[in-house]
């Protein structure tokens, strides 16, 4: 396993493969220059992991974008040190987490650190038309089908 690993993230930096899809081992300690996009599919319980996971692009000032997928009920108590970290590096705070409008406790416990390392953020549903009207996150209910 661990030699499909090494295997992977050397096709990776090669540009052989133009896509890693890794676990949380990938954010730290790999540095590979280039990342220009890191997408979060769960957040993590840490305020501190998800900075280092997104810490993986846009490194050395170089500009990055991170997008991740927000569960309110999973993820609701991440809200606060999100809006910090974002307001710490002088980012855009999406509507939706400053609405904080029904967000569960979550899962995840308040990890300190992680302000200032000047990454960035915006909701970008509204550029694209995407956002439902009154901040909706638009989920489709299990029992909705995909005609």
């Amino acid at each position: 396993m661990q030699s499909q690993r090494e295997q992977a993230i050397a096709d990776f930096k090669a540009k052989r493969m133009k896509v890693l899809v890794a676990t949380s081992v990938a954010s730290r300690g790999l540095d590979i220059p280039g990342i220009r996009h890191v997408i979060n599919f769960d957040l993590p319980q840490e305020v501190d992991e998800y900075v280092h996971r997104i810490g993986r692009t846009g490194r050395v000032g170089n500009k990055g974008r991170a997008t991740s997928f927000f569960d309110p009920d999973q993820d609701g108590a991440l809200v606060p040190d999100l809006i910090r970290i974002l307001k710490d590096s002088d980012q855009e705070v999406p509507d939706f987490l400053s609405s904080g409008a029904g967000f569960g406790s979550g899962r995840g416990g308040r990890g300190g650190g992680g302000g200032g390392d000047g990454f960035g953020a915006r909701d970008i549903r509204h550029e694209n038309g995407a956002a439902p009207p009154g901040g909706a996150s638009g989920v489709t209910e299990c029992d909705e089908t995909w005609d």
